[in-house]
């Protein structure tokens, strides 16, 4: 398994973002948003949209640095290529785990693989 979290696994345009928000379907819990849509690239891509309302700038990149971390530990549960644009809840705890987030992707991206099957 490739553990690796390469530029060609990251959504970084801007019109990527919003092909995923207006095409993709929802998918949320008590952590996360996710908008989850197919592509053909053969290659899942993430995207990360993390609100003021999370926090500061530090707090704002601690998430986003735990949320990567969390996607690249656990992207090979994704059995089909999709685009995935995540957005965490405001209600993260200020000291959020990286255990904590990856507890909430980790059932998303099995209701990816239930609802794309």
């Amino acid at each position: 398994m490739d553990f690796r979290f390469t530029k060609q696994e990251r959504l970084r345009k801007k019109r990527e973002f919003e092909k995923v928000f207006q095409g993709g379907k929802v998918i949320k819990n008590g952590k996360l948003v996710l908008y989850v849509m197919p592509n053909s690239l053969g290659v899942s891509r993430l995207g990360l949209v993390v609100s003021k309302k999370v926090g500061n700038a530090v707090r704002r990149n601690r998430v986003k640095r735990l949320l990567r971390e969390a996607y690249r530990l656990n992207k090979h549960l994704l059995k089909i290529s999709v685009d995935i644009v995540a957005i965490p809840r405001y209600s993260l705890p200020p000291d959020v785990k990286l255990s904590h987030i990856e507890s909430g992707l980790v059932k998303l991206i099995a209701q990816i693989g239930a609802s794309h099957s």
